[in-house]
């Protein structure tokens, strides 16, 4: 199991380092092995290992193995080990151009011109070069507490990294963004009826019905797949990224499409299997050797070149630029949108354990938003409900010859000034926070000026007003009146509702 958190020796200005253990290496060291605290076997030796020995000025080195050590008591060794050598090089660099020698030379002129030097000499991306700068400003604002060699005075009481690279516009940038449904489609239909490849097959297949990370989806083993008492498939995976930060054996619901590709996979890596001893699935044969797949070679080798072969393309004509995660968002957007309200998973996924309800239901506000002002907000929606008219009336005002980009920023903006209580067949907008809602749990929001619905649940609502009609049907043969006064209050909301959503899914 991989720690978070590494227990070390508290050191000082008196501490003799060369008695300092770090994993299988000594401080003084230039390279830290730390294989031992990240057992994933889909990870490279090199990943898990501290390199010191491009620092060549010994004293920037010392500070820099002082800030490494302090930072393994507080986060994953692989998360310390990126920063040192993927972040700071480049402001190492920087140093031996300009004959900087130590951290206590650092002015806030030279940091200025080491970020400028990053965008106009280096042209890094924003996340690159926020990444670069942060590392150097976090050593010194740490150093200045623990007493290192770094500059004395606060460097950046005026800006920081963050300021320098507009880090909030990079975030909205790099968003995960749901698959595009005709895309999603052709992806899906590929790996499961022409992808010869079974590891690619498998890697689609899995993240696109189950919402799992790609490392999560690697990390699964032979018999991973298990039935409830009551008849319910589920999966056995290794959840890494939890609140405690340590990873976790999770079960996972899957439908039947997942559990035949798994039986597949496992045929498939038969041999490899009995060849290396490893009862992991995801097995391939690099030269001679049988290796786990890794996750940071699965988008450039295998989704990049699926979406190749296959010439699955954008509505511009471009090969669609496929990520692993864009799974998760679409399967979150996809179970919110037209599969099962959040009330009935939980009470479904109470069958095996709270960790398998909990999967499906850690979205954060945000994200539920999002799902719920593209499906409400956007101009293709097509929504109905007694103040749909008014909704698209006002956006269509506001969206008026703004580019793509700009409506998106407009939605967005919308979203975030506006509640989405989930429904069963559609969306309450009314916001709690103005006070709990005066129809209570006698809600019936067909009436209601609050309740939205969309296409998506046309065939719910359809066969809801079916049902509702043979009942009306029944209740006059039987001549009872006062029953079908009920019923009747009900069918003029839902009535128009169902004729407003066929109308625009026949436009």
């Amino acid at each position: 199991m991989a720690i978070t958190k590494l227990k070390l020796q508290l050191i000082n200005n008196e501490t003799d380092y060369s008695d300092i253990n770090i994993g299988k290496s000594k401080f003084t060291d230039d390279i830290w092995d730390l294989s031992e605290f990240v057992p994933d076997k889909t990870v490279r030796l090199g990943f898990k290992q501290i390199r010191f020995d491009y620092i060549k000025n010994e004293d920037m080195k010392s500070v820099v193995k002082l800030y490494s050590y302090h930072k393994l008591s507080q986060v994953k060794p692989q998360t310390i080990r990126n920063s040192i050598n993927s972040s700071l090089p480049a402001f190492i660099e920087y140093c031996n151009l300009n004959n900087i020698n130590t951290f206590s030379d650092i002015t806030n002129e030279m940091f200025l011109n080491y970020s400028l030097w990053l965008k106009e000499e280096k042209k890094v991306s924003r996340i690159t070069g926020y990444s670069s700068c942060k590392i150097v400003e976090e050593i010194i604002k740490i150093g200045q507490i623990k007493g290192w060699n770094v500059p004395k005075v606060n460097l950046f009481v005026n800006f920081t990294s963050s300021d320098l690279w507009d880090t909030k516009k990079t975030l909205k940038e790099n968003k995960t963004k749901p698959i595009p449904e005709d895309i999603f489609d052709k992806i899906l239909y590929y790996a499961v009826n022409k992808e010869t490849n079974i590891l690619n097959k498998a890697g689609i297949v899995i993240q696109s019905q189950t919402g799992l990370r790609i490392n999560e989806v690697l990390s699964i083993k032979k018999g991973c797949v298990h039935t409830t008492s009551d008849g319910y498939d589920y999966m056995e995976v290794v959840l890494s990224k939890t609140e405690k930060g340590e990873p976790i054996i999770h079960k996972v619901f899957i439908n039947d499409l997942v559990k035949k590709t798994v039986k597949e996979l496992e045929e498939y890596t038969k041999e490899l299997r009995h060849e290396s001893g490893l009862n992991e699935l995801f097995l391939d044969r690099w030269g001679k050797k049988v290796v786990v797949l890794k996750t940071n070679n699965w988008g450039r080798f295998r989704l990049n070149k699926f979406i190749k072969k296959w010439d699955i393309r954008d509505n511009k004509g471009n090969l669609y630029p496929l990520t692993s995660h864009q799974f998760r968002a679409t399967f979150v957007r996809e179970l919110i949108k037209q599969k099962v309200p959040i009330a009935h998973i939980m009470k479904q996924f109470a069958h095996v354990s709270i960790e398998m309800t909990s999967h499906y239901l850690t979205l954060k506000e945000e994200e539920v938003k999002e799902i719920y002002s593209d499906m409400i907000l956007s101009p293709k929606s097509k929504i109905a409900g007694l103040r749909s008219t008014e909704i698209k009336g006002k956006l269509e005002e506001q969206f008026r010859g703004k580019t793509e980009e700009e409506i998106e920023g407009i939605i967005s903006r919308l979203s975030k000034s506006m509640s989405f209580n989930p429904l069963p067949t559609g969306v309450c907008l009314y916001d709690f926070r103005r006070s709990n809602c005066s129809d209570g749990d006698g809600c019936f929001f067909y009436n209601c000026s609050n309740y939205i619905t969309e296409v998506k649940f046309y065939p719910i609502l359809k066969k809801e007003l079916d049902l509702m009609e043979k009942e009306m049907a029944r209740f006059k043969e039987l001549g009872r009146e006062r029953d079908w006064q009920r019923q009747y209050v009900k069918y003029k909301y839902l009535k128009p509702l169902v004729d407003s959503l066929e109308v625009q899914m026949n436009e």
